[in-house]
């Protein structure tokens, strides 16, 4: 049986992701990638039209469940601190999942070599979830739930007291991931000093 479009997409994306993880970046062929899903090399740059846009169409896929975690969220204007937990946990995650540490390794191991990358990379993933943030916590401080006067840089630091030391000790290697009750700790803090923050009592 003839697979679908999207299922050959997503076949190429998960070989796509083991071949860079196994081999890098510049170790990982397009060829040894469409033989991998398996494509033909046509159907493979059908798809992606070179590395660079394949390895950020990975970036993509890691970051879609937190993207549809925010969107989901945008309608809970009424309870902002089970949103916010909400949106940390998908955030959480995702970031101290051993593939999404090993991916963010790689990305600077080959900065050097491909310096666009990183803004490719950065386009792909983390700008579109700040923005799908800051547009919740817009109407988070539109509708008086919160106190915000700098949308944009209130969304970074929440993103940034759930990444922190703790996220830094895992890409050293220093520690394997968080476990839940750790997890837990992490989003309970960073929510509860954010609602504090903007003027809710959590």
């Amino acid at each position: 049986m003839t697979r679908s479009p999207k299922s050959k997409q997503q076949a190429i994306l998960e070989a796509a992701k083991r071949a860079f993880l196994a081999h890098g970046y510049s170790g990982a062929s397009m060829e040894s990638i469409a033989e991998a899903a398996p494509v033909s090399k046509p159907t493979l740059y059908s798809h992606f039209k070179g590395k660079q846009e394949l390895f950020s169409a990975v970036i993509a896929g890691e970051c879609e469940t937190l993207l549809n975690t925010l969107a989901r969220s945008q309608a809970e204007i009424r309870n902002p601190a089970a949103a916010l937990k909400t949106i940390a946990h998908a955030f959480v995650d995702l970031i101290y999942a051993e593939d999404a540490l090993n991916l963010y390794r790689l990305i600077i191991s080959e900065q050097q070599n491909f310096p666009e990358l990183g803004t490719q990379v950065y386009r792909t993933g983390p700008e579109p979830i700040l923005k799908q943030l800051s547009a919740y916590l817009a109407e988070l401080s539109a509708s008086g739930a919160l106190t915000m006067p700098d949308v944009a840089t209130s969304s970074r630091l929440f993103l940034s007291m759930l990444k922190g030391d703790e996220h830094l000790r895992c890409l050293l290697g220093m520690q394997s991931g968080l476990n839940e009750a750790e997890k837990e700790a992490l989003i309970d803090a960073a929510v509860s000093l954010f609602l504090k923050g903007h003027g809710h009592d959590a």
